[in-house]
């Protein structure tokens, strides 16, 4: 796995990215039946660009742009998966700088001197054990498996705001090493699926490398452990679930206290042909953890012109965290993605409202609120 992880990761321009990936597109295209019959092996791949403005005289016009690469391989008992990703660089004075909640897409690949690059964000093994069972071994993303929903997990075709992306009270690692055992559902039982992984992934070591990674032995790690339930009817489904991370955490005001970090949350949907409605909430430690209560709603609807959405998130801070500065977190998206042809690439105009956006799990960097403007162009390739 180390001999994968030699990405070049140097200073990434959008254009730069655009332009390389427009050129790995044409030769995938021109390879495309050859390559995916080979050996069963098959790949999907898209390129996201978007275009940002804020109504704040500190954040300038922004482009952003990444790259996805995926390629599966079956096995003698289960399948192989390799996911390969790049971003450009972010602005410093960009609106993902001040904004960060506003884009979900910008800086997703960086090293540690916070220039964008490529690398190998998933390379891993899954044993199908029965009928209804699998197991996922290897370098995996734990938030593409708890906390799902159809309509406001992608950042790529729905929702780009990170607040309607994922639940920002759970405290997910970064793609990291661990294994992801999954019950099948059916109409009798709910679909279980638990995570156990190491609590820090790639972008959360301060060397952003796969030697550090690999150092398991190192004792400020701990295990980000998760596990959920989903149940789905003709048009409802509902997802209940629980997280834990056993590395220390400072507690609030104190210096010699330490706790885990830990939560609930919810997530139920509803769909009737063209309409789908989404609803989120959750909770975390208060003592440890500055997002302590979280709530969404996402609503969208396919039109004659295209996909229409609209959401609103809410994030409270603890209050043993709260200062003159930061308070809680309020984001608000409306977009609509319309199809150019039946080329598989879409442009996407939206606009946000975004309150208090700039802190995380661990803490606070800006206190403030915009209006941001934007445009996404995603176009996705299969053979």
């Amino acid at each position: 796995m180390t001999a994968m992880c030699v990405a070049n990761r140097q200073h990434l321009p959008a254009r730069q990215v655009l332009i390389g990936f427009a050129c790995l597109m044409v030769a995938l295209a021109a390879a495309g039946p050859g390559v995916a019959s080979a050996d069963d092996v098959a790949w999907e791949a898209g390129i996201t660009a978007v275009a940002q403005d804020a109504d704040d005289n500190r954040v300038d016009t922004e482009l952003t742009a990444s790259m996805d690469l995926l390629i599966t391989k079956p096995g003698s008992h289960g399948e192989w998966l390799l996911y390969i990703e790049a971003s450009s660089t972010p602005d410093a004075d960009g609106v993902s700088a001040v904004y960060p909640t506003a884009n979900a897409d910008a800086g997703s690949v960086l090293n540690r001197d916070g220039d964008g690059g490529i690398q190998v964000s998933e390379f891993n093994y899954t044993f199908r054990l029965k009928d209804d069972r699998r197991l996922m071994v290897g370098l995996v993303n734990p938030s593409a498996w708890l906390d799902r929903s159809d309509i406001t997990n992608d950042e790529n075709t729905h929702f780009i705001s990170g607040s309607l992306k994922n639940n920002t009270t759970i405290e997910f690692p970064d793609y990291t090493l661990g294994a992801i055992m999954r019950w099948l559902g059916s109409a009798a039982r709910p679909e279980i699926v638990l995570v156990i992984a190491s609590s820090d992934g790639i972008a959360d070591l301060p060397d952003r490398s796969y030697q550090d990674l690999l150092n398991l032995s190192s004792d400020q790690r701990g295990i980000f452990a998760g596990i959920d339930a989903n149940w789905r009817g003709d048009r409802t489904s509902l997802r209940l679930g629980t997280w834990l991370r056993s590395d220390d955490h400072a507690v609030a005001g104190s210096t010699d206290d330490f706790a885990k970090n830990y939560g609930v949350y919810g997530v139920s949907g509803w769909r009737d042909g063209d309409t789908a409605m989404n609803f989120r909430i959750g909770a975390a430690n208060e003592d440890v953890s500055v997002a302590t209560r979280f709530a969404a709603a996402a609503y969208e609807r396919s039109t004659r012109i295209g996909l229409f959405g609209v959401g609103i998130a809410r994030t409270r801070i603890s209050n043993s965290f709260r200062q003159a500065d930061l308070d809680n977190v309020t984001s608000a998206e409306a977009f609509l993605r319309i199809a150019i042809g039946d080329t598989g690439a879409q442009i996407t105009p939206s606009v946000q409202y975004v309150e208090n956006p700039g802190f995380d799990t661990s803490g606070a960097t800006f206190s403030s609120s915009a209006l941001v403007a934007g445009v996404r162009f995603h176009w996705s390739f299969t053979p």
